[in-house]
């Protein structure tokens, strides 16, 4: 099921957009990891899923989605697991375990669509705690797209970010803050083509 839904979604993509990968070759084949990219539309989740050959790569989805009857069988095909609003802890947690059992897994640190083009929205702490905690590197994505009928959908995948020199120690709330805002945040503009928060 999972590889048609691929192919259907690649194809609809295709027919609606301009789509242009770059950086394929930087994926890792070797280890997991935290795959970040910024986030401007329903349309980012399934582009992702449809043009990055990633292997083993779980999803956080809203809960409500797991009562829409089509979508619910989807997302469920693509190892999607439900998140509710106000229970960030139980997301995370759940996180970490997917990830520290072999998972890849995506999570959009901006941590909602920011729709405002050219800009990032403020990164959220959870995509470095979830990494360092669980002890894998991160991989930035950037998007650039308007979803526009027939403009350009451009992916861009960043070099892998090593976060073991973080993993080693217990870091503050604010080394989090930097790491995500100097680091992780600042790697996405660049491939996203976009200013940060607040710059």
């Amino acid at each position: 099921m999972k590889k048609f839904i691929l192919c259907v979604a690649r194809g609809i993509y295709r027919l609606l957009f301009r789509i242009e990968i770059e950086g394929l070759e930087k994926i890792p084949k070797d280890k997991n990891f935290l795959l970040t990219p910024n986030h401007l539309s329903n349309f980012d989740p399934p582009l992702i899923a449809a043009f990055l050959p990633i292997e083993n790569m779980a999803y956080m989805a809203k809960a409500s989605l797991f009562k829409v009857p089509v979508v619910a069988q989807v997302i469920k095909a693509f190892d999607a697991f439900p998140v509710k609003g106000g229970e960030g802890m139980t997301a995370i947690r759940t996180s970490i375990r997917l990830l520290k059992a072999g998972k890849c897994l995506a999570i959009f640190p901006e941590g909602r669509r920011v729709r405002t083009h050219g800009v990032l929205g403020q990164g959220k702490q959870g995509a470095v705690m979830i990494a360092t905690k669980a002890g894998v590197g991160i991989l930035p994505v950037g998007i650039e797209a308007t979803y526009k009928i027939g403009s350009k959908v451009k992916v861009t995948v960043g070099d892998y970010i090593d976060m073991s020199e973080y993993s080693e120690k217990k870091l503050t709330s604010d080394e989090i803050s930097d790491i995500t805002n100097n680091v992780l945040m600042e790697r996405i503009a660049e491939l996203a083509g976009a200013k940060t928060y607040g710059n």
